[in-house]
Order: structure tokens, then C-alpha cells, then sequence
């Protein structure tokens, strides 16, 4: 079957039809493992807080915990069918351009997670603290908030407006990145993909390192303590916040002309 290169909505959705019948079984048993996982850990914590000591913040070190290995891990599995040739060969013969495959990718993988695991981690965080509470009341701090746990982490309420772009941007890497890995690399895509950037990283601090100690420059310092290159912090977040956002456009367009790559 034949498709032409216009972007279609209707052959979007296909792809989410075929891809709920096919994993319609595999789908709520890993949701009820996740749910269940989730609340063992709960109970488990807060018994070694005595159930006293629990508070909203500990919910919110979970979360943020949780959001960032369980997210990492499943972007990681982006492009499926690329693990091995003759599911690649199956995925790429599928009636869907490549921009409707890639869309599906970042809407199943990306948008879908950041949009329904804090609405899911909400709800299994109350349901579980309203249960246990009925049956140990002396854990009074039961009820989860996500406001309350912004409140206490930003100061006043509110962000910069480059220091929210670049929360964001860092929040949109952690998956990013293991999705464009996992677009290039057929095999361990997650595993190569940490090795590669913390070489990247490693590379990086080195580099500052020894330019440091060659030319003994004034103000290469980490931000908190000294800028690198830079001593105002407002032009270290800005500049940092735009290079983030060229960093995942690159890593995307990375996964977008390695999907091409392969349908070639």
C-alpha cells in the first residue's frame, strides 16, 4: 500500500489503533505492575519514616525519582521494532510516512509519559495515603500535593523566565536524549547512549579543565561557586537555557534523519 508524503491525521491515529490492539493485553498488566510497584514503595517508605515523619516533600522526592528513571527507561524503548532487522523490515512497510511515524513516537513516548504519569502518581499517592491512614492514623501528612511541593521548592512561587526555559529544556533532555538514542542505536540503545554522553560530558570538563590551567583565565568556574567564561549568573542561565533548547532540536533532528536512514 501506497501513501504519499503529506502529513494525515487519520493514518496518525491508525498507528495508536494498531498499536492499543496489538499490546491491548501487555499494556494493563504493565500499568497494574507500575501501580502496584508504586505503592510498595510508598508503604516501604513510609515505614522507615514511622509513618509520623511522612510528609508531602517525601512525595515529591519520590515523584521526581521515579519521573526520572521510569522516563529515561521508557523513552529509552522508543522505535521497538528497530531492536531487531525483521521488525525494523515490518515497521517500515507500514502505510505511515516518516513524519507520522516520528510524531507517534514523541506523542507515545515523550508527551504521553509527562502528561499521565504526574496525574497517575497523584492518584495512587492519595488513594494509598487515604487507605493507610484509616488504618495507622499517625500518618496525618497522607494527602499529596503537587503546588504545595512546587511552592517549597521554588522560591516565592515563580521562576525567571530564562530559568524556566532551561528547567524545561533539562526536564525535555532526560528523555530527548534516550529517545535520539534509541533512533540511531539498533542494539543497548540506552546503555550507549549514557556511555556517549558522559564521554561527551567527561570531554567537556576536561577540555575547561585544562584551558584553566594553560592560560590561568579569571572566572572558569562551575555556576553557584564561579561562572565559566562568564561572572554574571542571569547570562550563564540564559546562555545555558538557549543552548539546551539547540541541544534537543539537534537530538531530534538526529532521531528524525536516522528513521530516514533507515526506511533508505
Amino acid at each position: 500500500m501506497q501513501t504519499n508524503n503529506s502529513f494525515s491525521f487519520h493514518r496518525l491515529m491508525l498507528l495508536f489503533k494498531q498499536k492499543l490492539i496489538i499490546n491491548k493485553r501487555r499494556y494493563p498488566l504493565a500499568l497494574a505492575a507500575f501501580s502496584g510497584s508504586l505503592i510498595i514503595s510508598f508503604v516501604f517508605a513510609q515505614t522507615i519514616n514511622n509513618f509520623g515523619n511522612w510528609s508531602n516533600m517525601h512525595y515529591v522526592t519520590t515523584f521526581i525519582s521515579v519521573f526520572v528513571i521510569v522516563g529515561i527507561a521508557y523513552s529509552a524503548f522508543s522505535f521497538p521494532p528497530f531492536r531487531s532487522k525483521e521488525k525494523s523490515m515490518v515497521y517500515l512497510m507500514l502505510p505511515a510516512t516518516n513524519s507520522e511515524k516520528f510524531v507517534f513516537e514523541i506523542l507515545s513516548r515523550i508527551v504521553a509519559f509527562i502528561v499521565l504519569m504526574p496525574i497517575l502518581y497523584w492518584i495512587l499517592a492519595n488513594l494509598e495515603g487515604a487507605v493507610f491512614h484509616y488504618y495507622f492514623p499517625e500518618l496525618t501528612n497522607y494527602k499529596f500535593s503537587f503546588r504545595d511541593g512546587f511552592l517549597a521548592i521554588v522560591k516565592d512561587g515563580k521562576f525567571e523566565f530564562w530559568a524556566l526555559i532551561l528547567t524545561l529544556q533539562g526536564i525535555l533532555f532526560m528523555f530527548i536524549a534516550p529517545f535520539a538514542g534509541a533512533g540511531y542505536f539498533s542494539k543497548s540503545p540506552l546503555v550507549k547512549t549514557l556511555l556517549t554522553f558522559s564521554i561527551i560530558m567527561l570531554s567537556y570538563f576536561l577540555f575547561a579543565f585544562l584551558l584553566d590551567k594553560s592560560l590561568n583565565l579569571e572566572g572558569l568556574h562551575p555556576v553557584g561557586k564561579n561562572l565559566i567564561f562568564f561572572k554574571d549568573g542571569q547570562t550563564v542561565i540564559k546562555l545555558m537555557g538557549i543552548g539546551m533548547v539547540i541541544v534537543n532540536l539537534s537530538l531530534l533532528a538526529i532521531a528524525w534523519f536516522s528513521l530516514k536512514e533507515k526506511e533508505a
